[in-house]
């Protein structure tokens, strides 16, 4: 009992050749559909032509089973031991289908005699219809060996990690610390800015330095210095004097800050410059500690050595 094709029989004109005894013959006299009726067709006298004969191998709708007349053939063909010749048009796979698994006939396998209930497709066929079990055992189908393919490595499904979600008191009390951190390094770096904005957080700023080993710097705010007044005197052709009066108008202590003297020539031309620190013209370290006092006025004096210049004039300023 075998599965047929529409379009195979069409190609071959009803003739089949037998995948286990190698006969063929006209299959559309014993043609019957799923459910065991027959189909009534009318039998082909014509022989098949060469390479036409279509392989009765499993395919799709309707069955086809061998008359008692191709029965007698086979066992008359099998005790005369004449084997019948090959039709061509039958093509071997060379390559292994993508399957799970492969059915293979293995003609070595010994035949058992029952081959089981038919295959139930769709609607159950006809019980009358029972494959031959009267022809000899070496024209009989040979049992199947089954063969599995090399299983496939099948990818598991990866649980992704839910990520725990972090309570919003947690959130907060983080935001506060990098908050206070933040500030504090704001404060140790930025200390004598503001300082010099918020004279009355000095106090605490300096108990703070005197811990971490800092210093606090006295505020320098140029806009609220003023050089009130400034001479430069000639004591002799290469000494001169410099004498100055410097005001503080802030009300709190500000740094000493440096002066830049700049001699010129008639023209106003520079033909010097030099800056001088707090301790080139102050002599008290302590005086230079403790600053400009708030609202103040102080007399300097510096001495200058000059050679191969005869200035006319200078000019004086002031910067940190």
């Amino acid at each position: 009992m075998f599965r047929l094709g529409a379009d195979q029989l069409d190609a071959a004109d009803g003739w089949v050749q037998c995948s286990v005894c190698g006969s063929a013959f006209d299959a559309r006299p014993s043609l019957l559909m799923e459910d065991g009726s027959s189909i009534a067709t009318e039998p082909q006298a014509a022989e098949p032509e060469s390479g036409s004969v279509a392989p009765a191998q499993p395919s799709a709708f309707p069955f086809t089973k061998h008359g008692p007349e191709e029965v007698r053939a086979i066992e008359q063909a099998a005790r005369e031991a004449v084997v019948a010749p090959v039709p061509g048009g039958i093509v071997q796979r060379e390559t292994a289908l993508d399957l799970p698994s492969i059915i293979l006939i293995d003609p070595d396998i010994p035949v058992p005699d029952d081959f089981g209930p038919l295959p139930q497709i769709g609607s159950t066929p006809d019980t009358s219809v029972t494959p031959v079990s009267s022809a000899p055992a070496a024209l009989a189908a040979p049992s199947a060996r089954i063969e599995y393919a090399a299983p496939q490595a099948v990818a598991l499904p990866v649980a992704s990690s839910v990520p725990r979600r972090i309570k919003p008191w947690v959130w907060g009390l983080a935001s506060g610390l990098l908050l206070l951190a933040l500030l504090a390094q704001m404060s140790y770096f930025l200390r004598d800015r503001l300082v010099g904005q918020w004279p009355q957080a000095r106090p605490a700023f300096e108990q703070a330095c005197s811990v971490l080993g800092c210093t606090v710097s006295l505020p320098r705010n140029l806009e609220r210095l003023q050089i009130i007044g400034s001479d430069l005197q000639t004591e002799t052709r290469s000494r001169l004097k410099l004498v100055l009066t410097l005001g503080n108008r802030a009300d709190q202590p500000q740094a000493w800050p440096m002066l830049v003297l700049t001699l010129t020539d008639q023209r106003e031309r520079p033909l010097a410059r030099r800056s001088f620190a707090p301790s080139e013209y102050l002599e008290d370290s302590q005086r230079i500690a403790a600053g400009i006092p708030p609202r103040s006025e102080q007399a300097l004096s510096l001495p200058l050595t000059i050679r191969e210049v005869s200035p006319m004039g200078f000019d004086l300023k002031i910067t940190y």
